[in-house]
């Protein structure tokens, strides 16, 4: 992958120059953020939104779309299903409705746009 090369040419640059600290401690950073600790941040996410603005709406969405790559999740998966509900659950309580999302039906179907 991309992004994989990138941090590698990175880090070898890091301890090139002697900054060997700092490479040790990206290289232990990568892959470190739990899936529980990025759902609750989705949450906390939720309830601090209004999701009144397009723009709020769409970076809920590309937060959950960066979740399911992080994570491997694909969409129509039960483990996609299963973490989208929760979060379904989490956002009906402060918005049940916006112009994009009426119900979970219509919640799943926005929130999966970048991952079909």
């Amino acid at each position: 992958m991309k992004n994989e090369t990138d941090i590698r040419f990175q880090l070898d640059i890091l301890r090139r120059d002697g900054y060997h600290a700092a490479a040790r401690i990206i290289e232990s950073m990568q892959g470190t953020v739990s899936r529980e600790a990025e759902m609750k941040y989705l949450k906390a996410f939720v309830r601090q939104g209004c999701f009144d603005e397009e723009l709020s709406r769409d970076q809920f969405r590309c937060l959950w779309t960066a979740y399911c790559l992080h994570h491997g999740l694909d969409a129509d998966t039960s483990g996609y299903d299963n973490d989208l509900k929760e979060l379904w659950s989490a956002t009906a309580e402060d918005e049940p409705e916006t112009a994009d999302w009426s119900d979970y039906d219509s919640f799943d179907n926005f929130m999966c746009r970048f991952l079909v």
